[in-house]
């Protein structure tokens, strides 16, 4: 009697069982589904929670930094509705793994009227949104890591940094971990003391060490100069902050090791040239004229760095000419750089670790490279090729009145050369190289008031001319200008009526020797 009792109580219950609606008392997200819900009822319910979770606002944070605040649906977290609803739904149905016993849907049955059954929403996280979002941060987030460093000067060792790096498939997991569990997020951030903040979801980071270790530096032997080379610089006027910029790239380069077959970014040990970085504003070439911009002098280092990696016999894998010749440096072992675009970049071919001493001290640059040995004795020719003359410019300007003209650019003239190194090893072997450099001629340029008589300024050299104004080609006499800050006489020159007024421009100077009239062969030896 007692077992037909529970018999028959057990059928009841497997009777209640309600046909195609939810279970009564059934959850979804941790909230109570509406009694006896139908399909068309539970679905509208799981919507209403799926715009609550992608409409929530997170903080994406960093090793304990916020970087960002975002919603869920704008990092790619999404709901599948039709799988929660069919989860729920087959519940009530007694569907799951394999066939349900009467006693199994009863037990189910009583388990969902206590509130003991949750359905979770199944949560996707869409790659092509989510992917985007945190390359974006990895501009900002990600670090290169930095080698240790030798302070030359101080007998000391710059310790290294590690890099480190958002880990994009641990973050879409992170994302997908609170998306599926926010009110634990919530709680163990409100447990921290962070009640009232939007939840956070930390981001995974991975850490990893740079090439050269203080431990390795330790080991280096760098007894020998393996080559050098100085170069000088201004200080003075509106050269001040020229000469800091000088000062900032060289302590950048100073004490960085290159390794055995390992490549050296002069851009990249020395960063963008901004104020951030410490660099100043100061006069440098721009599109072939001579503009303020931020980093002006860096060349100069970039150059003298090129030189001293030359008779070093480091092999130079990129490096480019400038605009024009450099009155601090001989044609041909000068190098330009640009961040990011134009870059230096040596690899060091000897058999032992090279450390770049680059040092200033008062209006001299000096860069080393030292290394346990010197492998080689290396030299540099040079071979002047070609001449080309420079044409001139006139802008006539309102603001200037009389005979006075601003000499905005000094002209000199282009050349084309072709440079040799040859390196002559300890075991007797040697080799040569050779290539050719090209300095377009850089243009004349003269404000001068308007309606100036142009008859009136230096005559230009032979086969210059102002390609706007066909009138300024001189005749086979030409001689080369000889404008600067003094004043210039016309081309009468018993008129003393006719006499101009030659001023330089802030940035202008007038050539060098070298640069006016370079020697037409030279060898220098290291």
């Amino acid at each position: 009697m007692l077992l037909g009792a529970a018999t028959g109580g057990a059928a009841y219950g497997a009777r209640a069982l309600p046909e195609g609606r939810a279970l009564p008392g059934l959850r979804i997200d941790g909230q109570p589904t509406p009694e006896a819900a139908t399909a068309a009822e539970l679905r509208a319910f799981v919507d209403e929670r799926a715009k609550a979770l992608v409409g929530r606002t997170v903080r994406l944070r960093v090793a304990g930094q916020d970087v960002r605040e975002v919603k869920l649906r704008d990092v790619g977290v999404s709901v599948d509705v039709t799988r929660t609803v069919a989860v729920a739904m087959s519940l009530s149905r007694g569907e799951g793994e394999g066939p349900w016993s009467l006693w199994e849907r009863v037990e189910l049955a009583r388990r969902a009227r206590a509130g003991e059954i949750d359905v979770p929403l199944f949560v996707e996280v869409d790659r092509e949104v989510a992917v985007p979002l945190f390359e974006g941060l990895k501009e900002t987030v990600d670090t290169q890591p930095v080698s240790a460093r030798l302070d030359l000067e101080k007998h000391a060792t710059i310790p290294e940094r590690d890099g480190r790096y958002v880990d994009t498939d641990g973050a879409i997991a992170a994302l997908e971990a609170f998306a599926r569990d926010p009110l634990s997020a919530e709680r163990a951030q409100k447990d921290a003391g962070g009640e009232g903040k939007a939840p956070a979801v930390d981001l995974p980071i991975v850490t990893y060490a740079p090439r050269v270790s203080s431990a390795f530096l330790k080991s280096l032997d760098i007894s020998k100069v393996v080559a050098e080379y100085e170069t000088f610089f201004s200080r003075g006027g509106s050269q001040a902050r020229r000469g800091k910029n000088i000062d900032n790239a060289a302590q950048k380069l100073d004490g960085v090791v290159i390794s055995p077959g390992e490549l050296l970014s002069f851009n990249q040990v020395v960063g963008e040239r901004s104020e951030a970085n410490g660099f100043q504003k100061s006069w440098e070439i721009f599109k072939g004229e001579m503009v303020e911009g931020i980093g002006g002098g860096t060349c100069q280092v970039a150059s003298t760095f090129h030189a001293a990696a030359f008779f070093g016999g480091l092999e130079v894998l990129e490096r480019l000419p400038h605009s024009r010749p450099s009155g601090y440096i001989p044609m041909g072992l000068d190098s330009t750089v640009v961040y990011p675009a134009v870059d230096l970049k040596v690899r060091n071919p000897h058999p032992f670790p090279v450390v770049i001493h680059a040092k200033t001290e008062g209006a001299k640059l000096r860069i080393e490279v030292l290394g346990k040995e010197r492998p080689a004795e290396v030299g540099f020719g040079r071979e002047l090729l070609e001449t080309i003359p420079y044409t001139r410019k006139i802008i006539e300007e309102t603001w200037l009145t009389g005979r006075k003209v601003i000499v905005k650019q000094h002209g000199i003239r282009g050349f084309r050369i072709r440079r040799t190194r040859k390196l002559r090893y300890s075991d007797g072997t040697q080799r040569m190289e050779r290539s050719v450099d090209f300095y377009p001629p850089t243009t004349e340029i003269y404000q001068v008031p308007v309606g100036f008589d142009q008859a009136l300024l230096p005559t230009l050299p032979a086969g210059g001319a102002d390609p706007d104004n066909p009138a300024t080609a001189p005749s086979s006499a030409s001689t080369p200008s000889t404008a600067s800050s003094a004043t210039a006489s016309a081309s009468s020159p018993g008129d003393a009526a006719s006499a101009v007024e030659m001023v330089d421009a802030p940035g202008a100077h007038a050539p060098t020797p070298g640069q006016r009239d370079p020697a037409k062969k030279m060898w220098l030896t290291r």
